[in-house]
Order: C-alpha cells, then structure tokens, then sequence
C-alpha cells in the first residue's frame, strides 16, 4: 500500500454494554463458511453495535455492522450502517486448536447450525436470532474441520520449521554492523483505530476486513491472505509490536521504514513510532514521511481530499523540527552519522532544494553532521540529485518493468480488468537492472497483490515464492556490497505489514516463515559464500568473472526452473537434511499396533518383503510411500517427518529426522485403509544421509500431533537400515 492510502483496524471504541438496550436483528444467510445478517440498536440506530461471533461456545471473531442494508434503511426511514459479516474460520491459532478437538469429538458429519454458531452482543447476554430456515440448516463439520486445521496447521508447520532452522543453524543471523549491509522493511502503523477513520470510513471498517473478505479471480490466484503466527492483530497491544521486533530480529532485519503521517502539523497512527521511541526497543528504525494528500481514492490525488498537505515554507520548517526528537534516538538509523529520511513523493514539494537546505540547517543545529534524504523512486521520479537529495530508494511495484499477462490467465474473473504481471519475470529484469549513475539503495518485495483493496481494478504479480524472492534479495546484497560505500550499505523490502497490497514479511498460511527464511539465507552462507569469493579484489580476474558468471547462471537457472515447474508441472525435487532431534524438544509418541507405514519404493526398488537394506551414506536415501493411521486426520498442513531411530534405542530416546516436503492423495488406495480418499496419506522424500553416522537404523515415519505443538506420533515400518 502507499502511504497516504487508508485503513485501519477499528474495535468500535463505543460499544453496547448495557443489557437493557433495544437491539434487533437476525442472522439470516450462510454461504461456504461466511454468514451475515444485521443488527440495530433500536434506541439509537446510529450508534454502533459490537458483536461477537461464537462457535462451540468460544468467541472466534468480533465486529461492527459496517455495510447498509435497503430493507433495513427503509424500514427506519433513514440510511444505517445495519449488515454485518463474519467468516467461521477467522479465528486466532489457539482458539482455532479447541474448536478442531471439539469438531473430532463429534460424533456426526453434520450437526445443527444453531447448536454451533451463536452472535452475541458484546458485553451482553443478547444472541442474535436465526431465521427460521438457519434453524433447521445443518453445518458440514467435515468442511469446518479441514479449514480448522488449515489454521492450526500451519501454525503447527511454522513451529516445526522453526525447530528444523534451529536444529540447523548454529545461531540466529546477527544485527548487522553499519559497515554491513542493513535490512529495512517498511513498516505500515495503520492497524490501530482513531477518531479520523471513525469519521472518514465510518465504524467498523479494518484493513483487515478487505484482507479477509478478498476472493480469487483466476486459477492459481493466491487470496485470501490469512495471518499466522500474530493473527487479525491491533498495535495499541504492546505485545503485537514486541513480537514483532523479536520476530524481524531473529531472521536478520536490521530495522523498520516505519511510514510517518505528518500534515501541516497534525499527525496520525504515531503510536507505534512513539512506543518505539518511549520503550527504546532493541531494533533501528528511520522514518518515510508519507507527504500526499489523504485523499478518498487512496491515491494522494486532488480529488475527495480528506487531509491534505501545505507544504508552506513555515509547514516545511515545522515537519523537520517534528522528527528531531526521533533522530535523536540511538536507535534511529544514520548514514555516517547524518539521520536517514525518505520523502515519498519529493516532487510535491513546492522548492525542494530549498527546502532540504533549510533541513539540514536545523539538523546540524541539533547536534548532527547532516541529514541524509533519500527520494522515494515514486511516480516516475529517478534523479534525486535534482531535488537536492543525497540519494534515491526504490519502492516496487513502482519502476517495475513487466508485461501484462492476464491473456495467459485460465478462468479469469469477466469482470476483472486488472492487469497480471509475472513475478519470475520482474524479478529476472532487476537482476539484469544497471547499476544507477547516482547514490541509490534497491529494494525487493515478498510479492504483491492489491485485489483485496481494488478487487477486480487490481493489479497481481503472479506467482511469487520466498525461492524467488531470496534469488531477488540476495541480490541486491550483493549489489549494495559491491556498489555502495560503507555505512551506506542499505537494502529495503516493501514490506514487512503490508497485508491489503499482498506484500508482507508477517508469516501467513500459505508460506509461514518461508519469506522470513528467505531474508536469513540471502543474509547468510552459502550464498554470501559465494558472493564473497566473487567480490574478494585480491582474486585472479579471470577466476572472479568466472565465479559471477556461475553465480548469476545459478540464480537465473533456478527462476527458470520455478517458472517452468509453473508453467508446465516440472517436478523439482526438495532434498532434506536430516538433523538429531533430541527428546527435550521433540516428544515421541508410543506408537499404536493399528498404525503403520507401507513404503512403495526405497532408493528407487520395491522392498517386496524384504526387511534389510544396506545402504552408504554417500548414496542419500529415496522414500516412497503412504501412512495407515486411522485415529489421525492427515490433511496436507500437518507435518511429516522421516525418523531413522538407532535400533538399540527406545521409542522416546535421540533419533534423525528429515522433513517430507511432498504430499500426495491417495486415490488408489481401499477406503478403508486410508480412511477416506480424500485424506493426505501418501508421501515421497528425498533425503541425504551425511549427518547420519554409520550404523544399524529402524524406519520410522512422525506424524505431529496438532493438539501439542512439541510433539509428535510415531508409526513404524518392518525396514531396518545399514547404514554404511
């Protein structure tokens, strides 16, 4: 999103807590797993109305009825904010984890819906009715219990990736040094309410209602976007933004671009900028003065202006004195000890060299050498020596260079007049990009897609992928490295929250921590390995421009691979390491004599009974097969993992593992041996063994228990390894 486009998450700061109050209202439609209805205060039909949607008893998700509804309009004579909408799988990972045990102790594949889901007014004992034709509707808890255990799942799949990277890595990347590269994600600060959103978008509405309610318009169309790990979140919550920090932390980031609203001296969404600055938190941060008008159309345009900005000379002079207090934080990011500040738009305002002066008059009255002001390379603007500046930040989508494809699309949306672009291809462009003839700092993004805000204007870069975008970021590493002096070392991702424009670090469903893995292997060997022998200046030229050549082949081949495997269904194998896992971290289930893995191929040959296998180490190990385990549900998010077990050990002692990657259906196979032919019972992996030491190793397969996320059930195979 730019700054200067608007949301906020909205908890409808005046809410009904008096019992006796006169609320009417229905629960009248269902469709998939999202219902609606409408609600009213009868006393006061302009005040807002809180409600919380309940499933087996517990509370998933609140709301404020944000829409107009035409029976309701006329039956009060006037226009009202009446309908509301809620989505049954909207529900944080822990709540998620006691409704799907509930679902597995149901006895019936459907069951009443007004057993299940409730509306209650908050603070109140008042549920909302059903209509007369929900009361009688059933709810398929088959279709609720798969999209339970997406939820938990994948928080289940982030904890053990997390333990995989742990297990692999000696230690956490460090901070970088200002003589290192710095990462930076922008920051959005928008997920809080405040009076202005109150009164320009009305109550109720959230950055997180576009998120949640956006649809798929073509085949392959990654939406919705659902959180992970930090849920539907709200930042007036000290907690989101400390695990926020911990979290960029812990994979490398340096610090946040947080967005800064400052017009003609009136600021708004400061409060995580403020906290940050109050509590001195462990990362650095800089500012981007987001300095468009606040326009209706989220476009900093002249049109529907809702707060616009002067940019007198006396408002210019106010904006730079505003963020000394900031620059004088330790932890505020400088460039050889000038504080770092971006302009979005530098064009707008009315002399800008002149103004910059002016700047950096005051600043180095402060106390400072200088201040350091990079452009925004925004709408076209790519010198930023013209405007006075010390340098130039891209800021993708923008620049992009890309054709349309949406003609290569299938099943596209009639209405869709958006345009798709292709990721692998924008990505292949800024790899091949010249270095600029001016100081500027890259930046990569995770993806991008803002049909959640725009829906069918909006403009999608189709198949992104944390592989891809690690290919991008280290990169521009390594550009930032060869190209620019140090401590000016810097490289930008837009961004770490951006969730209405699809482009955020934050891990969600789909891929977990995979973005955030990405920033920590483009930080981290064997990539900088590489990068290092290709920058070191003592090297034989002949041997370095080798060494680039293989490297920038290496990147290339790899994009093209993930592109064809899109394209046309190449399979590109996924090997895994396999890693110690000590019982302290992981805790092994007694196996159960009902369960049972059946390998169909080791190392490329059927077993056809046979019980022994020798192989060396050098050789890796190739497994093919499907898993038995009839009190389990098996559904694609839940983790899989090869074991190699010492044969003279226990069930609950050290053992090796290596993550299955590949899941497959079944349909092969009886129902009644895969519980139902649906179910993810069949899996592949390719693994190497050169952490394993020699010696004699039952095969296991573990299966992680989603109800306890340190945890995990073992079924058995009759195959016992000699490993060589």
């Amino acid at each position: 999103m730019k700054p200067g486009e608007n949301s906020s998450m909205q908890d409808g700061e005046e809410q009904i807590s008096d019992a006796s109050s006169n609320i009417e209202g229905w629960i009248d439609t269902i469709e998939d797993l999202t219902i609606s209805g409408w609600a009213v205060d009868m006393d006061n039909p302009l005040r807002p109305v809180r409600l919380e949607l309940c499933l087996f008893g517990e509370v998933i998700a609140e709301i404020t009825p944000n829409q107009e509804r035409a029976d309701i309009n006329k039956m009060l004579g006037f226009p009202v904010r009446s309908r509301y909408q809620f989505s049954l799988d909207a529900a944080a990972s822990d709540v998620a984890a006691r409704i799907l045990a509930k679902i597995k102790q149901a006895d019936s594949k459907q069951l009443s819906f007004v057993d299940i889901v409730g509306v209650r007014v908050k603070g109140t004992d008042i549920d909302l009715p059903l209509t007369e034709k929900l009361e009688a509707a059933e709810l398929d808890i088959q279709s609720l219990g798969h999209a339970y255990d997406r939820i938990v799942g994948g928080t289940v799949r982030n904890n053990y990736i997390m333990m995989r990277d742990t297990l692999m890595e000696d230690s956490t990347v460090a901070a970088a040094s200002e003589n290192d590269v710095r990462v930076l994600a922008y920051y959005l600060p928008q997920f809080h309410p405040f009076a202005e959103n109150n009164e320009w978008w009305g109550e109720g509405f959230t950055e997180w209602t576009n998120v949640l309610t956006a649809k798929p318009l073509f085949d392959g169309h990654y939406q919705p976007h659902y959180p992970a790990d930090l849920g539907y979140y709200d930042l007036r919550l000290d907690s989101v933004q400390e695990q926020q920090i911990e979290l960029a932390k812990s994979y490398g980031l340096s610090g946040f671009c947080y967005y800064y609203y400052w017009f003609s001296g009136k600021t708004l969404m400061t409060l995580p900028i403020d906290r940050h600055l109050e509590r001195d938190y462990d990362i650095d941060f800089c500012l981007c003065w987001a300095n468009e008008n606040w326009s209706r159309r989220w476009d900093g345009s002249e049109n529907d202006v809702l707060i616009g900005q002067s940019h007198k000379q006396e408002d210019d002079v106010a904006f730079i004195k505003s963020c000394l207090k900031y620059f004088k934080s330790d932890r505020y990011i400088k460039i050889n000890g000038a504080p770092l500040l971006q302009i979005y738009r530098v064009s707008l305002l009315s002399d800008p060299a002149e103004t910059i002066k002016r700047w950096r008059e005051i600043v180095k009255a402060e106390g400072f050498p200088d201040l350091h002001v990079s452009m925004v390379e925004s709408f076209g603007l790519e010198q930023p020596y013209h405007y006075g500046c010390d340098s130039s930040s891209q800021f993708p989508p923008h620049g992009l260079i890309g054709g349309n494809r949406a003609d290569e699309a299938e099943n596209v949306d009639p209405a869709f007049t958006g345009n798709i672009y292709s990721y692998d291809e924008v990505v292949r462009t800024e790899i091949a990009r010249a270095p600029a003839n001016h100081r500027q700092f890259r930046c990569a993004m995770p993806s991008w897609d803002n049909t959640s805000r725009k829906g069918v204007n909006g403009n999608v870069f189709h198949g992104a992928s944390p592989q891809v975008f690690e290919t991008w970021l280290a990169h521009l590493i390594d550009h930032s490295r060869r190209h620019l002096a140090e401590g000016e070392r810097i490289v930008f991702i837009n961004a770490w929250n951006e969730w209405a424009e699809g482009a955020h670090l934050e891990p969600d469903r789909k891929n977990g921590h995979a973005n955030l893995q990405a920033v920590r292997n483009a930080l981290s060997s064997p990539v900088q390995a590489a990068i290092k022998i290709a920058t070191t200046p003592d090297l034989d030229p002949d041997i370095k421009t080798y060494a680039e050549r293989l490297m920038s082949a290496n990147k290339l081949l790899h994009v093209g691979l993930k592109e064809a495997h899109g394209r046309y269904g190449w399979h590109i194998n996924r090997t895994s390491h396999f890693v110690q896992c000590d019982p302290s971290i992981l805790k092994v289930q007694r196996p159960k004599s009902e369960n049972r893995t059946i390998v169909d191929f080791l190392n490329g040959r059927s077993p056809n009974g046979v019980q022994l296998f020798a192989i060396g180490r050098h050789q890796g190990l190739v497994v093919q097969g499907w898993v038995h385990m009839p009190h389990m549900q098996k559904w694609p998010s839940v983790p899989f993992f090869l074991s190699l077990r010492p044969e003279d050990s226990g069930f609950e002692e050290s053992r090796f593992i290596a993550s299955i990657h590949d899941r497959h259906l079944r349909e092969d196979l009886p129902i009644e041996l895969s519980g139902h032919n649906e179910y993810w019972c069949g899996y592949s992996i390719t693994s190497i063994l050169d952490n394993v030491p020699p010696g004699r190793y039952a095969l296991e397969l573990l299966v992680a228990d989603t109800q306890s996320l340190d945890s995990a059930v073992v079924t058995r195979t009759d195959i016992t390894l000699i490993i060589g």
